[in-house]
């Protein structure tokens, strides 16, 4: 970005939804969807919004309209504009949108739209498609049906559609044409920012490229800025400006999307980009498996949240581990420590996987449960062995708690203790991992 104030400014978002705590019952929790997020959008500029389903990204969208009502956090937009960047008597933003009234919001949502993942259910399916791009003019104040049905012909025609099917109702329309009306409607207040949340991952890859190429058109032609939500890097490659990492309810990575897709800085970002499909010569790059625990965002992990699946977790002092060993360590305890590990479930497993038969004695048992969780047969660390050893020992005479409280004395990284803060790399590209915090020496490879 430059340094022009930004269109959009978000601060600290967060959208937590309430558990628990019926009627007649004490306890209360929340599922933190989003939790502390900020970004900006400059003006003309396209950030991509990227991350796995379930990690709050069409969250934070929804929530930056109000379509979700935040907990908490600001959403400053236009902050340069009518009412300057001054803040008011009691510290609050006169263009924050978490604050406006009734009409204020309708003003706001006039100049932000949203294009959504499924353009069918955007539709009514009684109204023609022209009268439903042109229903926001009479929303807004334009009586002139002669006048709305005349932009919405012209809109029509710009996305690649004719005036004549205005008309038309939405079956009648491929789902590629469906997103092209859909893009239509969200340009006919002629918006200076359009939110588009998954609005291609329902459509053929063929198809994906055609209405991927309209919106970079429309963004060139109105001068838009483009928020745009998806879990595809592959896709946010070909149209952002700047990406945003996002995981479990926290953005962990930001940037200028070469920067970030090239020399990513974040693991959780290394394993996305290591999934991306790659051509030609360089072939294929060797995809990062993600092993251990996906979180509750009821309960999020302490310190940094993406340590439970982690490939770069950091060791603590006095551990020398191979990186993969270190991590199927911590996988087993925490799958102790949630009560995940059922002994007599593993000899079964073990059994079926080796044909065994009859019990297995101690050492055979002990040696076919490393490999049931992917541990060597002995740890490079003497120190590390002999505190696995005895875990393992704890297991197979039936004290799982035991095991776990072992492996939690011995096998316990920084990065559940500490959550880290943003490091700049350069350019603007920032990522938040305990790997850059000075004080963390470097990881074995």
């Amino acid at each position: 970005m430059t340094g022009e104030e930004p269109l959009l400014s978000v601060r600290g978002l967060k959208k937590h939804y309430p558990t628990g705590g019926g009627l007649l019952s004490r306890s209360s929790g929340a599922v933190r969807a989003v939790d502390g997020v900020s970004f900006d959008v400059g003006r003309g500029e396209t950030l991509g919004l990227v991350g796995e389903s379930g990690c709050g990204k069409s969250t934070a969208a929804r929530s930056v309209v109000r379509l979700e009502e935040p907990t908490a956090g600001e959403v400053i937009f236009n902050g340069g504009g009518r009412a300057g960047a001054s803040r008011n008597d009691d510290g609050t933003h006169p263009n924050d949108v978490t604050r406006f009234g009734r009409a204020e919001l309708k003003a706001f949502r006039r100049d932000v739209q949203m294009v959504f993942q499924d353009p069918t259910s955007s539709f009514d399916p009684r109204m023609s498609v022209g009268a439903s791009i042109a229903e926001p003019l009479s929303v807004h104040g334009l009586s002139d049906r002669g006048r709305r049905r005349a932009i919405a012909e012209d809109l029509l025609e710009r996305v690649g559609l004719s005036p004549g099917d205005y008309g038309r109702y939405p079956h009648e329309f491929s789902g590629g044409q469906k997103q092209r009306l859909a893009i239509a409607r969200a340009l006919v207040l002629n918006p200076d920012l359009v939110i588009a949340d998954e609005p291609v991952s329902a459509l053929d890859v063929s198809v994906q490229a055609d209405v991927l190429g309209l919106l970079e058109e429309i963004q060139s032609t109105f001068g838009l800025s483009v928020l745009f939500i998806s879990h595809d890097l592959s896709v946010v490659r070909e149209i952002a400006d700047r990406v945003a990492v996002m995981y479990l309810g926290e953005i962990v990575e930001i940037g200028p999307t070469e920067a970030v897709l090239t020399a990513p800085e974040h693991p959780y970002t290394e394993a996305l980009v290591s999934a991306i499909p790659t051509v030609g010569p360089g072939g294929k790059r060797q995809e990062i498996e993600l092993t251990g625990t996906v979180p509750d965002p009821s309960n999020p992990p302490s310190g940094c949240r993406f340590h439970t699946r982690c490939h770069a977790v950091v060791q603590p002092e006095g551990i020398d581990l191979d990186q993969s060993a270190w991590r199927r360590v911590l996988d087993l305890r925490h799958r102790l420590e949630a009560g995940e590990v059922d002994l007599e479930t593993v000899r079964e497993s073990i059994r079926a996987r080796t044909d065994a038969t009859g019990d297995l004695d101690r050492s055979t048992l002990g040696t076919q449960l490393r490999a049931e969780f992917g541990l060597p047969e002995t740890l490079s660390d003497p120190v590390a062995e002999r505190e696995l050893a005895g875990s393992i020992e704890a297991l197979l005479g039936g004290d799982a708690d035991a095991a776990a409280e072992r492996l939690a004395s011995t096998f316990r990284t920084p990065c559940e203790g500490t959550a880290p803060e943003f490091t700049g790399h350069g350019g603007g590209h920032r990522s938040a991992c305990l790997r850059h915090a000075p004080d963390v020496p470097s990881e074995p490879e």
